[in-house]
Order: structure tokens, then C-alpha cells, then sequence
């Protein structure tokens, strides 16, 4: 009895915590599970204002898919920041007369400079512009022969993941959850445009505008001191030595005149 009580005073303990903060910070709290082992920082174009410094920026890489008599070989290509992953079966890129290999090419981009996602969800992460072309000429790859998959890691709780051609406008892909509902995979079939979205909401900065009202704040004090000293201060020293000037002319005026006594003549 006393582990099940000391294990009720811990979870409502937790409980209470959780909405103090919630009720303190102003954005909802997250509970917490255990877990194995240590989660990778996600890497952004943008970083949010919570992430801070510690943010990796990604940058634009490429991997090369070298044919195989003709035909492309089952392989797996990913981002530098292995946030996004496509994995291919044997033969899902077509020959193309004359070039030996295909450069699958990947760039982070800031989904908020793209189009929005739809009403009730909002970006998770970064999107993510997949381009193929083939070696050396340069042609585009416009479509696999046979799908692949697409596999996308994302900051946020994912609700699916969408495609677009020019990064313009967004259509839903039929999209599963791996293992975990921060990684979600789909079919891919062609380049273009990937993102994430979420339904849960953005975190706000409780502190926001404070350094504004703060720097308000100071300017408002700067201004009443100068005026203190610019006005105030200079009209208290005139009245003071004022008075001081009429206390010692006071002071003179009885000096100079001096006691008066009365002198009686003897008959």
C-alpha cells in the first residue's frame, strides 16, 4: 500500500506540473514516455524560435545510381540530413540511351515559403525538392517504372504526407506510419515536391513582445531622467540657492544695523 500510494503522490505530481506549465507557458504540454536510446536533433532550413543555436542547417546534396547492363539496381538515396529516404526496387528508373547514371539530387527547403498545406494543418519540418537527372546528359527522369517508396522524418506528430510538382499547390499521397508517428513513408513514382504536415499546433513564444515592451519600458525611463536632469534638477538648484541668497542678505541687513540703545542726559 505504501508503493501504491507513493506511486499516486508521484503521478499527480506530474499531473500538476503539466498544467502549471501549460497554464504558465501559454502552449500545450507533451507527456513523456520512455524510450531506447537518443533521439537525432532534427536539422532545419528555418528553425523555430524554441531550437535556438543549436540548430544544423542542412544543405542541398546528391548520390549517384549507377546502371547495371542497362538496368537500374535496387538501391536506397538519401539527403545529407537522412530526413528523407527513397528506396527503389531493380529496375524502377528507365534507361536512357547513351548515359550511364542518374544523379538523385535533394534540397531542403522552408515549407512556409511554399504553398500551405490546407486548412487545420500546418508544415512539419522541412519540405524537400527530390530532382533526378540522368549522366551525363543531363536529362530529366520524369517517372519510375515501377514504384518505389518515399520515407520522410519529421519534428512534430505527422498527420500525411503531400507531393507537388512545383511547390504551388499540395495533393495528399496515401501515407502510413513507421514504427513511429514521427517517421511515415508513401509510394514514390516521381520527382518533385515532399512535405509532412501536422494537425497539432504551432508552439507560440510566450515571450514574444517583451523585448519590444521592455525596450519601451526603457526608452520611457531615459526619457523622464533627461527631463529630471534637464528641467526639474536646474529649477529645484535656482530655487534653493534663491533662498540661500535671501537668507544671508537677511543675515547682512542685521549686521549692519546693530543694537540700538538709549542714552539718558543727567540735569
Amino acid at each position: 500500500m505504501s508503493r501504491f500510494r507513493a506511486g499516486f503522490l508521484l503521478a499527480a505530481l506530474y499531473a500538476v506540473v503539466v498544467l502549471a506549465t501549460s497554464l504558465t507557458t501559454g502552449h500545450p504540454v507533451r507527456p513523456l514516455f520512455d524510450g531506447v536510446g537518443t533521439s537525432t536533433p532534427y536539422k532545419w532550413v528555418t528553425p523555430p524560435w524554441y531550437v535556438g543555436s543549436a540548430n544544423i542547417k542542412p544543405g542541398p546534396s546528391h548520390q549517384d545510381i549507377t546502371f547495371e547492363n542497362g538496368t537500374s539496381p535496387l538501391t536506397g538515396v538519401n539527403s545529407e540530413d537522412s530526413q528523407i529516404i527513397l528506396n527503389l526496387p531493380q529496375g524502377a528508373l528507365p534507361a536512357h540511351a547513351g548515359d550511364t547514371s542518374i544523379q538523385a539530387s535533394f534540397t531542403p527547403l522552408d515549407a512556409k515559403k511554399l504553398a500551405k498545406p490546407g486548412p487545420g494543418v500546418r508544415p512539419d519540418g522541412n519540405a524537400y525538392r527530390v530532382d533526378m537527372a540522368y549522366q551525363p546528359s543531363g536529362e530529366p527522369v520524369r517517372q519510375t517504372t515501377t514504384s518505389g517508396n518515399v520515407i520522410m522524418i519529421v519534428p512534430d506528430e505527422a498527420k500525411e504526407m503531400l507531393y507537388s510538382v512545383d511547390g504551388k499547390s499540395w495533393d495528399p499521397l496515401p501515407t502510413h506510419v513507421l514504427g513511429d508517428p514521427n517517421t511515415v513513408g508513401s509510394a514514390f513514382n516521381k520527382p518533385g515536391y515532399y512535405l509532412v504536415d501536422t494537425e497539432l499546433p504551432e508552439f507560440t513564444n510566450p515571450n514574444k513582445g517583451q523585448g519590444t515592451k521592455r525596450t519601451v519600458g526603457i526608452v520611457l525611463v531615459v526619457v523622464a531622467v533627461a527631463l529630471l536632469l534637464g528641467f526639474v534638477l536646474p529649477s529645484a538648484l535656482r530655487r534653493s540657492r534663491s533662498a540661500q541668497a535671501a537668507q544671508a542678505g537677511k543675515g547682512r541687513t542685521r549686521a549692519g544695523k546693530g543694537p540700538t540703545r538709549q542714552v539718558r542726559r543727567r540735569r
